[in-house]
């Protein structure tokens, strides 16, 4: 995993790392933006050099959300056609969703939901909005009197710490179980199953190891230690091609 909030920032840094990395024919996952979309050559030296998924920041499926948040690069009108480019490449995707915008309402979690099984989105990352101290949206926020929590320690982005517009904090809340509940159901794993088969076993693996069932994964590794199972996940990785 590359360690990096935009892995396509320079354009012409990465295309240099991918031709020096290509030769070791690794196995290897970053995150990057929305507007991949209009890369599609740099997609395919991407895929040429190892890359087998990608993050990417959709944030929400709501276009007036994303105008809300001045977010200029992602355009939800072009999101399937980002999903298409970098499927069609067999890279998976782990989309990102932030969930109690001021545009949010209690139907945005349903709406979601369809929005990723119907694009087989292979696993997501789910987010409260939690406005930071000492940014914009905390000093909106506290001036409008919309913060009800002042602990520090909850402001992990799965805790809700202040009014949402539009749905209430429990609804918020309790959105944001739901949703990842309902992806990670043997119903959903199996409608959000990969169209290349080579994937499926890493997606699996991912769902239900590392998502459906973490906590056993987490005993698990703790048990036989997590050097001895990534030694293991690698061999498997790599046996895979």
């Amino acid at each position: 995993m590359f360690i990096d909030d935009n892995f396509i920032g320079n354009p012409k840094w990465t295309k240099e790392l991918l031709k020096e990395i290509k030769p070791l024919k690794l196995k290897w996952n970053a995150a990057v933006t929305s507007n991949i979309v209009d890369m599609p050559e740099l997609l395919d030296e991407m895929k040429a050099a190892g890359c087998q998924s990608l993050f990417i920041g959709f944030e929400s499926i709501n276009s007036r959300s994303i105008d809300s948040v001045n977010k200029v690069q992602n355009n939800v009108h072009r999101y399937e056609k980002l999903i298409d480019e970098i499927h069609k490449r067999e890279i998976m995707i782990n989309a990102s969703f932030v969930f109690g915008l001021d545009e949010d309402d209690i139907y945005v979690f349903k709406n979601t939901l369809d929005w990723i099984v119907k694009n087989k989105i292979e696993t997501i990352t789910s987010h409260i909005l939690t406005p930071y101290p000492g940014t914009k949206l905390y000093s909106l926020l506290e001036k409008d009197n919309r913060i009800i929590d002042f602990n520090l320690s909850n402001y992990n982005t799965a805790n809700v710490v202040y009014k949402p517009k539009n749905i209430t904090p429990e609804e918020l809340y309790k959105g944001y179980i739901w949703i990842y509940k309902e992806v990670y159901t043997f119903k959903y794993i199996i409608k959000r199953l990969p169209k290349a088969k080579k994937q499926w076993i890493p997606f699996l693996a991912f769902n239900l190891f590392y998502r459906k069932f973490g906590k056993l994964t987490e005993l698990l590794c703790k048990t036989l230690t997590f050097k001895l199972i990534g030694r293991l996940g690698t061999f498997i990785s790599y046996a895979i091609r």
